[in-house]
C-alpha cells in the first residue's frame, strides 16, 4: 500500500530545509536520504575542506613572516591533530541535521529512493506517492583509475581515519585539486599536483589563471599537461607514472587524491519509470522554474548541471521554498551566482570573463590593476593581488568581476549587492569608502574604468 504526500524530497542535503519549511507550513513531507544527512557539504566536501584553511595559512604566515621583518621558526604543524579535530565536527552533522528534521514533523525515510511509476517511489521498503517532488541528490566524484588501490577522493579523505601523509601527489586541479594541494603544501606535506589540460583553473579569467598559476607554484610542485598511465601500490608508498610533454615520469608519494570532476547522482533513480531521461553527462535538465520535462517534478543542486556549487544549491532551495510553499511565482534568477577557490591565493569572480564577452561579440570595456590604492593591501606585503573588472560601456552594468588576493571571497560581495540591486559601476565611485580598507580597490577599480567607458564611447 502506497502512502500519499504533498511533498517527497529526494535528497537530505541543501534540500532537507525545503522538507522542514514545507512541513512547518502544514504539508505532510517525506524526506528520503541513502546516506548521512547535509550531503557531501558538510560531512566531506566544502565545510570539512574549509576548516582546514586556518591550519594552513597558520603556518604559512609563520614561514613568511620575514616578510614583515619578523624572525620566526616554522617547527611543523600536528596534522593528526588537525584532522582530529575536523572529524569531532563532520561526526556531529548526520545528528544535527536529523534532530531539526524530526522536531519540523517531516517524515525521514532512510534508505535508497527510486521511481517506480508516474511520481511514485520507492525507498526504505516503502512505497510514496507525490504531486509534488523535488530531486536534489547531489553528485558524487568522478571514479579514478586505479580505484582497487588504497586512492584518496574527495568522498573518502573526510573523516580522515588514516595516519596523515609526509608526501601526496594530487591528480586533477580546478577547485578541490588547487583547494587541497594549497592545504597540505601549506602544513608542511610534501605537495604534487598534477593536471592533463594547461590551465589550474579550467574557465578562470586569463589574466586572473596567470596571476593564480604563478603564485600557486611557489607554493605547490605543479605539472601540466600530464596524463597518468600507471598507478602502483607496495603497502606504504604509491608510484605514479605520467607522461608529461611526451616523456614518461615516475613520481612517487605516501597518498594520492584524485581530484578530476564530479558526476550527478542520477543512475539509480530510475528516472525512466516517471517519464524523465537525463542529458549526454547524466544531469536532470530543468526549466527556468527548475521543473522536469514532467509537471511537478523539480530537481535542485549538483543533479540539475546548473551550478555545481554548495550556496547555487542553497539559492535554488530557497527559490523552490518559495514557489512550492508560499506560491510565489516567476523563474529564477542566478545572474550574479559568484564562486570563491579557497587555495593560495584566493580566487572570486561573478559574471563573464573577458574572453566569454569576446567569444559572443559583446561590446566591453575593463581594467586589471593592483590593490594597492589600499593601504590595508600594501600591509599584507604580498604583491600579487589583482582586480578585474568588465563594464559594458552603454549601460555602466557590471558584466564580470573577478578577484585574486586574500579575503577575495568576502570582498566580492561588495559586487554581488551592487549587481543585485542597481547593477550600475558609478555607484562604487559614489559610495563612502573606510580608510584605508581593502575595499578601495574597487573604488580605483571603478573610477578606472569609467575612464575607459569615455574613451569607448569618443570613438
Amino acid at each position: 500500500m502506497s502512502e500519499h504526500f504533498d511533498l517527497i524530497v529526494l535528497g537530505g542535503g541543501r534540500a532537507s530545509a525545503l522538507a522542514i519549511a514545507a512541513a512547518k507550513a502544514g504539508q505532510k513531507v517525506a524526506l528520503v536520504e541513502r546516506d548521512k544527512l547535509g550531503g557531501a557539504c558538510p560531512n566531506r566536501g566544502c565545510v570539512p575542506s574549509k576548516l582546514l584553511i586556518g591550519f594552513a595559512e597558520a603556518a604559512r604566515n609563520v614561514r613568511h613572516a620575514d616578510r614583515h621583518f619578523t624572525k620566526a621558526t616554522y617547527e611543523g604543524t600536528d596534522v593528526k591533530a588537525v584532522f582530529e579535530s575536523v572529524n569531532e565536527w563532520i561526526e556531529g552533522v548526520d545528528g544535527r541535521y536529523e534532530g531539526r528534521v524530526e522536531a519540523s514533523g517531516v517524515t525521514l525515510i532512510r534508505g535508497e529512493g527510486r521511481f517506480v511509476g508516474e511520481k511514485t517511489i520507492e525507498a526504505g521498503g516503502r512505497t510514496l506517492t507525490a504531486e509534488k517532488i523535488v530531486v536534489a541528490t547531489g553528485s558524487y566524484p568522478t571514479p579514478p583509475p586505479f580505484a582497487d588501490l588504497p586512492v584518496w577522493t574527495s568522498d573518502n579523505l573526510f573523516p580522515m581515519k588514516d595516519e596523515p601523509p609526509k608526501s601526496i601527489i594530487v591528480i586533477g586541479s580546478g577547485f578541490i585539486g588547487t583547494e587541497m594541494s594549497a592545504f597540505f603544501s601549506g602544513i608542511g606535506v610534501e605537495t604534487k599536483l598534477f593536471a592533463r589540460g594547461d590551465k589550474l583553473l579550467g574557465r578562470a579569467d586569463a589574466d586572473i589563471e596567470e596571476t593564480f598559476s604563478r603564485e600557486f607554484r611557489k607554493e605547490v610542485e605543479t605539472h601540466l599537461r600530464a596524463s597518468l598511465t600507471d598507478l602502483k601500490y607496495d603497502g606504504s608508498h604509491f608510484y605514479a607514472t605520467f607522461e608529461v610533454n611526451g616523456e614518461s615520469e615516475v613520481h612517487t608519494a605516501e597518498r594520492v587524491l584524485f581530484a578530476i570532476g564530479r558526476r550527478p547522482n542520477t543512475a539509480a533513480l530510475d528516472l525512466e519509470k516517471t517519464g524523465l531521461s537525463t542529458n549526454e553527462r547524466g544531469f536532470l535538465p530543468v526549466n527556468g522554474n527548475l521543473e522536469t520535462a514532467v509537471a511537478g517534478i523539480f530537481a535542485a543542486g549538483d543533479v540539475n548541471g546548473r551550478y555545481m556549487l554548495q550556496h547555487a544549491a542553497s539559492y535554488e532551495v530557497q527559490y523552490l521554498r518559495e514557489k512550492l510553499v508560499k506560491g510565489k511565482e516567476g523563474p529564477i534568477d542566478e545572474r550574479t551566482i559568484a564562486h570563491a577557490i579557497f587555495s593560495h591565493p584566493e580566487v572570486a569572480s561573478v559574471g563573464f570573463t573577458e574572453e566569454d564577452l569576446k567569444s559572443a561579440g559583446t561590446d566591453y570595456v575593463s581594467v586589471h590593476q593592483d590593490w594597492l590604492a589600499s593601504a590595508r593591501a600594501m600591509s599584507s606585503r604580498v604583491d600579487y593581488p589583482r582586480i578585474k573588472l568588465l563594464v559594458s560601456p552603454h549601460d555602466h552594468s557590471i558584466l564580470g568581476c573577478h578577484l585574486i588576493g586574500p579575503e577575495s571571497s568576502t570582498l566580492m560581495h561588495q559586487v554581488l549587492m551592487l549587481m543585485h540591486l542597481k547593477n550600475d559601476v558609478r555607484e562604487l565611485v559614489k559610495m563612502i569608502y573606510i580608510h584605508p580598507g581593502l575595499n578601495e580597490l574597487f573604488l580605483s577599480a571603478a573610477v578606472a574604468v569609467l575612464g575607459e567607458v569615455r574613451k569607448f564611447n569618443a570613438r
